[in-house]
Protein backbone atom coordinates (compact mmCIF):
# COMPACT_ATOMS: atom_id res chain seq x y z
CA UNK A 1 0.00 0.00 0.00
CA UNK A 2 1.49 3.36 -1.00
CA UNK A 3 1.91 6.42 1.20
CA UNK A 4 -1.18 8.23 -0.15
CA UNK A 5 -3.41 5.27 0.67
CA UNK A 6 -1.90 5.05 4.15
CA UNK A 7 -2.63 8.69 4.81
CA UNK A 8 -6.12 8.26 3.47
CA UNK A 9 -6.78 5.49 5.98
CA UNK A 10 -5.29 7.47 8.89
CA UNK A 11 -7.54 10.42 8.04
CA UNK A 12 -10.69 8.43 7.28
CA UNK A 13 -13.65 9.61 9.42
CA UNK A 14 -15.29 7.23 11.86
CA UNK A 15 -18.43 7.45 13.96
CA UNK A 16 -18.44 6.82 17.69
CA UNK A 17 -22.08 6.69 18.65
CA UNK A 18 -23.72 9.75 17.17
CA UNK A 19 -20.48 11.73 16.71
CA UNK A 20 -18.25 11.71 13.65
CA UNK A 21 -14.52 11.83 14.35
CA UNK A 22 -12.47 13.36 11.52
CA UNK A 23 -9.62 10.84 11.71
CA UNK A 24 -8.37 7.69 13.40
CA UNK A 25 -6.06 9.34 15.92
CA UNK A 26 -6.89 10.07 19.57
CA UNK A 27 -5.15 12.08 22.24
CA UNK A 28 -5.31 9.63 25.16
CA UNK A 29 -5.92 10.73 28.73
CA UNK A 30 -3.04 11.91 30.88
CA UNK A 31 -2.78 13.93 34.07
CA UNK A 32 -2.57 17.59 33.04
CA UNK A 33 -2.00 19.17 36.51
CA UNK A 34 -3.19 22.50 35.11
CA UNK A 35 -6.43 23.21 37.00
CA UNK A 36 -6.85 25.08 40.25
CA UNK A 37 -6.40 23.02 43.39
CA UNK A 38 -10.17 22.53 43.58
CA UNK A 39 -10.54 21.44 39.96
CA UNK A 40 -11.57 24.57 38.06
CA UNK A 41 -10.45 25.10 34.47
CA UNK A 42 -7.60 27.60 34.00
CA UNK A 43 -6.27 29.54 31.03
CA UNK A 44 -3.23 27.27 31.11
CA UNK A 45 -5.41 24.17 30.60
CA UNK A 46 -7.34 25.81 27.77
CA UNK A 47 -4.13 26.88 26.02
CA UNK A 48 -2.80 23.32 26.35
CA UNK A 49 -5.86 21.83 24.67
CA UNK A 50 -6.08 24.58 22.09
CA UNK A 51 -2.59 23.69 20.87
CA UNK A 52 -3.59 20.04 20.56
CA UNK A 53 -6.71 20.99 18.60
CA UNK A 54 -4.74 23.42 16.44
CA UNK A 55 -2.43 20.50 15.68
CA UNK A 56 -5.36 18.70 14.07
CA UNK A 57 -6.00 16.02 16.72
CA UNK A 58 -9.37 14.51 15.73
CA UNK A 59 -10.41 13.34 19.21
CA UNK A 60 -9.14 14.62 22.55
CA UNK A 61 -9.82 12.73 25.78
CA UNK A 62 -9.21 14.73 28.94
CA UNK A 63 -7.19 13.56 31.87
CA UNK A 64 -8.96 11.55 34.56
CA UNK A 65 -11.73 13.75 35.97
CA UNK A 66 -13.03 13.30 39.51
CA UNK A 67 -16.59 13.87 40.72
CA UNK A 68 -16.44 13.53 44.53
CA UNK A 69 -13.83 13.62 47.28
CA UNK A 70 -13.06 9.89 47.17
CA UNK A 71 -12.62 9.80 43.40
CA UNK A 72 -9.84 12.42 43.43
CA UNK A 73 -6.23 11.28 43.26
CA UNK A 74 -4.18 14.45 42.91
CA UNK A 75 -4.39 18.20 43.25
CA UNK A 76 -4.93 20.40 40.22
CA UNK A 77 -6.84 17.72 38.32
CA UNK A 78 -10.04 18.36 36.38
CA UNK A 79 -13.30 18.10 38.34
CA UNK A 80 -17.00 17.57 37.62
CA UNK A 81 -18.06 17.50 41.26
CA UNK A 82 -20.32 20.56 41.25
CA UNK A 83 -22.28 22.68 38.77
CA UNK A 84 -19.87 25.57 39.37
CA UNK A 85 -17.31 23.74 37.18
CA UNK A 86 -19.57 23.88 34.10
CA UNK A 87 -18.82 27.45 32.85
CA UNK A 88 -15.06 26.82 32.75
CA UNK A 89 -15.55 23.50 31.02
CA UNK A 90 -17.76 25.19 28.44
CA UNK A 91 -14.84 27.49 27.64
CA UNK A 92 -12.64 24.42 27.20
CA UNK A 93 -15.02 22.51 24.92
CA UNK A 94 -15.80 25.54 22.74
CA UNK A 95 -12.12 26.30 22.31
CA UNK A 96 -11.36 22.77 21.11
CA UNK A 97 -14.42 22.44 18.89
CA UNK A 98 -13.72 25.63 16.94
CA UNK A 99 -10.83 23.75 15.27
CA UNK A 100 -13.02 20.83 14.25
CA UNK A 101 -11.75 18.49 16.97
CA UNK A 102 -14.04 16.53 19.28
CA UNK A 103 -13.47 16.30 23.01
CA UNK A 104 -14.55 13.57 25.46
CA UNK A 105 -14.18 13.84 29.23
CA UNK A 106 -12.75 10.86 31.09
CA UNK A 107 -14.63 10.10 34.31
CA UNK A 108 -12.96 7.95 36.95
CA UNK A 109 -12.68 7.06 40.61
CA UNK A 110 -9.15 6.44 41.91
CA UNK A 111 -10.25 3.74 44.37
CA UNK A 112 -7.49 1.96 46.30
CA UNK A 113 -4.60 3.30 44.19
CA UNK A 114 -4.61 6.51 46.17
CA UNK A 115 -2.40 8.58 48.42
CA UNK A 116 -5.26 10.14 50.41
CA UNK A 117 -3.07 12.61 52.24
CA UNK A 118 -2.15 14.30 48.94
CA UNK A 119 -5.71 15.61 48.62
CA UNK A 120 -6.56 16.11 52.28
CA UNK A 121 -8.29 12.79 52.92
CA UNK A 122 -7.60 10.22 55.59
CA UNK A 123 -8.92 7.12 53.81
CA UNK A 124 -9.65 5.53 50.45
CA UNK A 125 -12.55 3.49 49.09
CA UNK A 126 -12.39 0.11 47.39
CA UNK A 127 -14.58 -2.94 46.89
CA UNK A 128 -12.51 -4.75 49.55
CA UNK A 129 -9.88 -3.85 52.13
CA UNK A 130 -6.90 -5.08 50.12
CA UNK A 131 -3.56 -3.34 50.71
CA UNK A 132 -2.12 -1.54 47.66
CA UNK A 133 1.64 -1.77 48.08
CA UNK A 134 2.82 0.51 45.27
CA UNK A 135 1.33 3.60 46.91
CA UNK A 136 1.16 2.19 50.43
CA UNK A 137 -2.61 2.45 50.78
CA UNK A 138 -4.92 0.28 52.88
CA UNK A 139 -8.42 1.19 51.67
CA UNK A 140 -11.67 0.37 53.41
CA UNK A 141 -14.44 -1.65 51.81
CA UNK A 142 -17.34 0.43 50.54
CA UNK A 143 -20.73 -0.08 52.17
CA UNK A 144 -23.75 -0.83 49.98
CA UNK A 145 -24.99 2.71 50.66
CA UNK A 146 -21.66 4.15 49.51
CA UNK A 147 -21.76 2.06 46.34
CA UNK A 148 -25.25 3.30 45.51
CA UNK A 149 -24.26 6.90 46.22
CA UNK A 150 -21.16 6.55 44.02
CA UNK A 151 -23.29 5.23 41.16
CA UNK A 152 -25.64 8.20 41.55
CA UNK A 153 -22.76 10.68 41.55
CA UNK A 154 -21.28 9.15 38.38
CA UNK A 155 -24.65 9.88 36.78
CA UNK A 156 -24.66 13.49 37.97
CA UNK A 157 -21.14 13.98 36.62
CA UNK A 158 -22.25 12.66 33.23
CA UNK A 159 -25.11 15.15 33.16
CA UNK A 160 -22.69 17.98 33.93
CA UNK A 161 -20.36 16.76 31.16
CA UNK A 162 -23.14 16.98 28.59
CA UNK A 163 -24.19 20.41 29.85
CA UNK A 164 -20.56 21.56 29.61
CA UNK A 165 -20.56 20.79 25.89
CA UNK A 166 -18.38 17.67 25.76
CA UNK A 167 -18.93 15.52 22.69
CA UNK A 168 -18.85 12.33 24.74
CA UNK A 169 -17.58 10.55 27.85
CA UNK A 170 -14.93 7.94 28.44
CA UNK A 171 -15.62 5.84 31.53
CA UNK A 172 -12.34 4.61 33.04
CA UNK A 173 -12.71 0.96 34.00
CA UNK A 174 -9.05 -0.04 33.60
CA UNK A 175 -5.69 0.18 35.41
CA UNK A 176 -6.86 -0.99 38.83
CA UNK A 177 -8.93 2.09 39.65
CA UNK A 178 -12.27 1.65 41.40
CA UNK A 179 -14.35 0.14 38.59
CA UNK A 180 -11.44 -2.05 37.49
CA UNK A 181 -10.95 -3.26 41.05
CA UNK A 182 -14.59 -4.32 41.23
CA UNK A 183 -14.10 -6.38 38.06
CA UNK A 184 -10.92 -8.17 39.21
CA UNK A 185 -11.21 -11.09 41.68
CA UNK A 186 -7.83 -10.26 43.24
CA UNK A 187 -9.09 -6.88 44.42
CA UNK A 188 -12.76 -7.77 44.88
CA UNK A 189 -13.26 -10.21 47.78
CA UNK A 190 -16.86 -9.23 48.50
CA UNK A 191 -19.45 -11.88 49.29
CA UNK A 192 -22.55 -9.76 48.57
CA UNK A 193 -24.21 -8.87 45.25
CA UNK A 194 -21.11 -6.92 44.14
CA UNK A 195 -18.59 -9.76 44.46
CA UNK A 196 -17.97 -13.38 43.64
CA UNK A 197 -19.46 -14.35 40.27
CA UNK A 198 -18.71 -12.65 36.96
CA UNK A 199 -22.13 -10.96 36.91
CA UNK A 200 -21.77 -9.77 40.48
CA UNK A 201 -18.33 -8.28 39.87
CA UNK A 202 -19.71 -6.61 36.73
CA UNK A 203 -22.71 -5.17 38.57
CA UNK A 204 -21.04 -1.93 39.69
CA UNK A 205 -19.87 -1.09 36.15
CA UNK A 206 -23.30 -1.84 34.69
CA UNK A 207 -25.05 0.30 37.28
CA UNK A 208 -22.64 3.20 36.72
CA UNK A 209 -23.13 3.00 32.97
CA UNK A 210 -26.93 2.89 33.28
CA UNK A 211 -26.94 5.87 35.65
CA UNK A 212 -24.84 7.85 33.18
CA UNK A 213 -26.94 6.80 30.19
CA UNK A 214 -30.12 7.81 31.98
CA UNK A 215 -28.70 11.30 32.41
CA UNK A 216 -27.27 11.89 28.92
CA UNK A 217 -29.63 9.97 26.64
CA UNK A 218 -29.00 7.31 24.05
CA UNK A 219 -27.44 9.57 21.38
CA UNK A 220 -24.63 10.89 23.58
CA UNK A 221 -21.46 8.78 23.11
CA UNK A 222 -20.11 6.84 26.08
CA UNK A 223 -16.98 4.75 25.54
CA UNK A 224 -15.24 2.62 28.11
CA UNK A 225 -11.55 2.12 28.87
CA UNK A 226 -10.83 -1.52 29.71
CA UNK A 227 -7.80 -3.64 30.35
CA UNK A 228 -6.89 -6.14 27.68
CA UNK A 229 -5.18 -8.09 30.48
CA UNK A 230 -4.72 -7.38 34.18
CA UNK A 231 -1.05 -8.48 34.14
CA UNK A 232 -1.32 -9.95 37.64
CA UNK A 233 0.66 -13.20 37.62
CA UNK A 234 0.15 -15.47 40.64
CA UNK A 235 -2.96 -13.45 41.53
CA UNK A 236 -6.59 -13.76 40.45
CA UNK A 237 -6.47 -11.21 37.66
CA UNK A 238 -8.45 -10.98 34.43
CA UNK A 239 -7.05 -12.46 31.25
CA UNK A 240 -7.87 -11.26 27.74
CA UNK A 241 -10.81 -13.65 27.37
CA UNK A 242 -12.32 -12.26 30.59
CA UNK A 243 -11.81 -8.68 29.44
CA UNK A 244 -13.40 -9.30 26.04
CA UNK A 245 -16.33 -10.92 27.80
CA UNK A 246 -16.81 -7.71 29.81
CA UNK A 247 -16.68 -5.67 26.61
CA UNK A 248 -19.28 -7.88 24.93
CA UNK A 249 -21.58 -7.47 27.91
CA UNK A 250 -21.14 -3.70 27.82
CA UNK A 251 -21.74 -3.63 24.07
CA UNK A 252 -25.06 -5.31 24.77
CA UNK A 253 -25.77 -2.57 27.33
CA UNK A 254 -25.21 0.03 24.61
CA UNK A 255 -21.63 1.26 25.06
CA UNK A 256 -20.37 3.10 21.96
CA UNK A 257 -16.70 2.10 21.89
CA UNK A 258 -13.83 0.55 23.84
CA UNK A 259 -10.29 1.79 24.47
CA UNK A 260 -7.96 -1.11 25.22
CA UNK A 261 -5.09 -0.74 27.70
CA UNK A 262 -3.66 -3.08 30.36
CA UNK A 263 -2.44 -3.55 33.89
CA UNK A 264 -2.87 -2.37 37.47
CA UNK A 265 -0.35 -0.40 39.51
CA UNK A 266 0.58 -3.76 41.06
CA UNK A 267 1.50 -5.06 37.60
CA UNK A 268 4.55 -2.81 37.45
CA UNK A 269 2.47 -0.15 35.67
CA UNK A 270 2.46 -2.01 32.36
CA UNK A 271 -0.04 0.58 31.12
CA UNK A 272 2.83 3.08 30.81
CA UNK A 273 5.76 1.14 29.43
CA UNK A 274 8.95 3.13 29.02
CA UNK A 275 12.45 3.68 30.33
CA UNK A 276 12.22 3.62 34.12
CA UNK A 277 15.81 4.70 34.78
CA UNK A 278 15.68 7.49 37.36
CA UNK A 279 11.86 7.49 37.39
CA UNK A 280 11.40 6.78 41.09
CA UNK A 281 13.96 9.28 42.33
CA UNK A 282 12.36 11.93 40.09
CA UNK A 283 8.86 10.99 41.27
CA UNK A 284 9.68 11.49 44.97
CA UNK A 285 11.66 14.67 44.28
CA UNK A 286 9.47 16.51 41.75
CA UNK A 287 6.33 14.38 41.28
CA UNK A 288 3.23 13.67 43.31
CA UNK A 289 5.20 11.36 45.62
CA UNK A 290 7.13 14.33 47.02
CA UNK A 291 4.19 14.76 49.43
CA UNK A 292 4.27 11.15 50.61
CA UNK A 293 5.50 10.38 54.14
CA UNK A 294 9.24 10.96 54.55
CA UNK A 295 9.88 7.34 55.48
CA UNK A 296 8.18 6.11 52.31
CA UNK A 297 10.17 8.55 50.17
CA UNK A 298 13.44 7.55 51.83
CA UNK A 299 12.83 3.88 51.06
CA UNK A 300 12.02 4.67 47.42
CA UNK A 301 15.20 6.76 47.05
CA UNK A 302 17.26 3.98 48.56
CA UNK A 303 15.72 1.33 46.32
CA UNK A 304 15.50 3.51 43.21
CA UNK A 305 18.21 1.69 41.18
CA UNK A 306 16.71 -1.70 42.00
CA UNK A 307 13.16 -0.51 41.25
CA UNK A 308 14.25 0.97 37.94
CA UNK A 309 15.96 -2.28 36.97
CA UNK A 310 12.92 -4.33 38.00
CA UNK A 311 10.39 -2.14 36.17
CA UNK A 312 12.52 -2.09 33.03
CA UNK A 313 12.47 -5.88 33.11
CA UNK A 314 8.71 -6.22 33.49
CA UNK A 315 7.37 -3.07 31.79
CA UNK A 316 10.14 -1.62 29.67
CA UNK A 317 9.08 0.00 26.43
CA UNK A 318 8.01 -1.85 23.34
CA UNK A 319 6.03 -0.41 20.39
CA UNK A 320 2.25 -0.92 20.15
CA UNK A 321 2.30 -2.95 23.34
CA UNK A 322 -1.47 -3.39 23.61
CA UNK A 323 -2.19 -4.18 19.98
CA UNK A 324 -2.51 -7.95 20.44
CA UNK A 325 -5.15 -7.32 23.11
CA UNK A 326 -6.98 -4.83 20.90
CA UNK A 327 -7.07 -7.37 18.08
CA UNK A 328 -8.99 -9.79 20.32
CA UNK A 329 -11.54 -7.06 21.09
CA UNK A 330 -11.78 -6.06 17.42
CA UNK A 331 -12.56 -9.64 16.38
CA UNK A 332 -15.37 -9.93 18.95
CA UNK A 333 -17.03 -6.49 18.91
CA UNK A 334 -19.14 -4.49 16.47
CA UNK A 335 -18.29 -1.11 18.02
CA UNK A 336 -15.09 0.94 17.45
CA UNK A 337 -11.97 -0.31 19.22
CA UNK A 338 -9.26 2.18 20.23
CA UNK A 339 -5.76 0.88 20.99
CA UNK A 340 -3.47 2.92 23.23
CA UNK A 341 0.19 2.36 24.10
CA UNK A 342 3.48 2.84 22.29
CA UNK A 343 2.29 4.65 19.16
CA UNK A 344 4.54 7.42 17.86
CA UNK A 345 5.74 6.37 14.38
CA UNK A 346 3.49 6.74 11.33
CA UNK A 347 4.42 3.32 9.92
CA UNK A 348 3.42 1.63 13.16
CA UNK A 349 0.13 3.53 13.31
CA UNK A 350 -0.67 2.73 9.68
CA UNK A 351 0.10 -0.95 10.23
CA UNK A 352 -2.15 -1.12 13.30
CA UNK A 353 -5.05 0.37 11.34
CA UNK A 354 -4.46 -1.47 8.06
CA UNK A 355 -4.10 -4.85 9.76
CA UNK A 356 -7.54 -4.50 11.29
CA UNK A 357 -6.08 -4.66 14.78
CA UNK A 358 -8.04 -1.60 15.85
CA UNK A 359 -10.22 1.19 14.49
CA UNK A 360 -8.34 4.10 16.08
CA UNK A 361 -4.99 4.54 17.80
CA UNK A 362 -4.45 6.68 20.89
CA UNK A 363 -1.30 8.32 22.22
CA UNK A 364 -0.50 10.29 25.38
CA UNK A 365 3.24 10.84 25.83
CA UNK A 366 3.86 11.31 22.07
CA UNK A 367 1.36 14.20 21.92
CA UNK A 368 2.89 15.78 25.01
CA UNK A 369 6.16 15.84 23.07
CA UNK A 370 4.45 16.92 19.83
CA UNK A 371 0.96 18.45 20.18
CA UNK A 372 0.85 18.72 16.35
CA UNK A 373 1.56 15.02 15.93
CA UNK A 374 -1.56 14.25 13.87
CA UNK A 375 -0.83 17.01 11.35
CA UNK A 376 2.77 15.87 11.18
CA UNK A 377 1.66 12.28 10.52
CA UNK A 378 -0.61 13.43 7.71
CA UNK A 379 2.02 15.64 6.10
CA UNK A 380 4.91 13.23 6.41
CA UNK A 381 6.78 15.66 8.65
CA UNK A 382 8.76 14.27 11.57
CA UNK A 383 8.10 16.43 14.59
CA UNK A 384 9.59 16.26 18.09
CA UNK A 385 9.81 12.54 18.86
CA UNK A 386 8.89 11.09 22.26
CA UNK A 387 11.47 8.54 23.41
CA UNK A 388 9.27 7.32 26.30
CA UNK A 389 11.82 8.46 28.87
CA UNK A 390 9.05 8.78 31.52
CA UNK A 391 10.12 12.29 32.57
CA UNK A 392 6.56 13.58 32.13
CA UNK A 393 5.00 10.62 33.90
CA UNK A 394 7.37 10.91 36.87
CA UNK A 395 6.14 14.49 37.48
CA UNK A 396 2.42 13.78 36.94
CA UNK A 397 0.21 15.29 39.60
CA UNK A 398 2.79 17.83 40.76
CA UNK A 399 4.08 19.62 37.64
CA UNK A 400 2.16 20.55 34.47
CA UNK A 401 2.06 17.96 31.69
CA UNK A 402 4.96 18.78 29.40
CA UNK A 403 8.04 17.18 27.97
CA UNK A 404 10.89 17.25 30.50
CA UNK A 405 13.53 15.71 28.27
CA UNK A 406 15.80 18.71 27.50
CA UNK A 407 16.52 17.65 23.92
CA UNK A 408 12.92 16.88 22.95
CA UNK A 409 11.59 19.88 24.86
CA UNK A 410 13.87 22.19 22.89
CA UNK A 411 12.65 20.64 19.64
CA UNK A 412 9.08 21.13 20.79
CA UNK A 413 9.70 24.81 21.55
CA UNK A 414 11.24 25.26 18.12
CA UNK A 415 8.37 23.47 16.40
CA UNK A 416 5.67 25.48 18.15
CA UNK A 417 7.40 28.71 17.20
CA UNK A 418 7.92 27.65 13.60
CA UNK A 419 4.40 26.29 13.11
CA UNK A 420 2.56 29.44 14.07
CA UNK A 421 0.05 30.01 11.28
CA UNK A 422 1.45 27.19 9.12
CA UNK A 423 -0.69 24.79 7.10
CA UNK A 424 1.16 21.51 7.46
CA UNK A 425 -1.09 19.55 5.11
CA UNK A 426 -0.25 21.71 2.09
CA UNK A 427 3.45 22.04 2.89
CA UNK A 428 6.04 19.96 0.96
CA UNK A 429 7.05 16.87 2.93
CA UNK A 430 10.67 17.91 3.29
CA UNK A 431 9.85 21.42 4.50
CA UNK A 432 9.00 22.27 8.09
CA UNK A 433 10.27 23.30 11.43
CA UNK A 434 13.49 21.30 11.00
CA UNK A 435 14.70 23.83 8.42
CA UNK A 436 15.50 26.27 11.21
CA UNK A 437 16.79 23.65 13.63
CA UNK A 438 20.00 25.55 14.31
CA UNK A 439 18.11 28.53 15.73
CA UNK A 440 17.39 26.99 19.12
CA UNK A 441 19.61 24.86 21.30
CA UNK A 442 18.64 23.33 24.65
CA UNK A 443 20.10 25.36 27.49
CA UNK A 444 19.75 25.24 31.23
CA UNK A 445 18.67 28.86 31.41
CA UNK A 446 16.04 28.96 28.64
CA UNK A 447 12.50 29.31 30.05
CA UNK A 448 11.34 26.75 27.47
CA UNK A 449 13.71 24.10 28.76
CA UNK A 450 13.85 22.15 31.95
CA UNK A 451 16.87 22.39 34.20
CA UNK A 452 18.85 19.25 33.44
CA UNK A 453 19.39 18.71 37.14
CA UNK A 454 15.63 18.01 37.31
CA UNK A 455 15.73 15.53 34.46
CA UNK A 456 16.44 12.03 35.66
CA UNK A 457 13.97 10.05 33.57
Amino acid sequence: MNGVQKQRLLTQPIRIGGVEIAGRFVKAAYTETMCTEDGFVTDQLIQHYEELARGGTPLLITGATYFNKYSQAMKRGLALDHDDKIPGLQRLTRTVQQYGSKIFVQLYHVGRQAAPGNVGRTDAQAPSARYEFTVGCMPRAMTIEEIHDCVYQFGLAAARAKQAGFDGIELHAAHGYLISSFLTPHTNRRTDQYGGSFENRLRFLVEVYRAMREQVGRDFPIVIKLNGHDDLPLRKGLNTEDCVRIALRMQKEGIDGVEVSCGHYESGITSDRGNWKGFFRTMVTYGAAKDWPASHRAVIRLLSPLLSWFYNRISGFRPAFNLSYAQAFKQALDIPVICVGGFAEVALIDEALESGGCDLVAAARPVIADPHLFNHLKAGVRGPQCDFCQGCFARAGAMPADCYNPRVRAEKALMLRAEQGTDLVSRPVNAGWQSCANEIRPTKTSPRNNDERQYEG
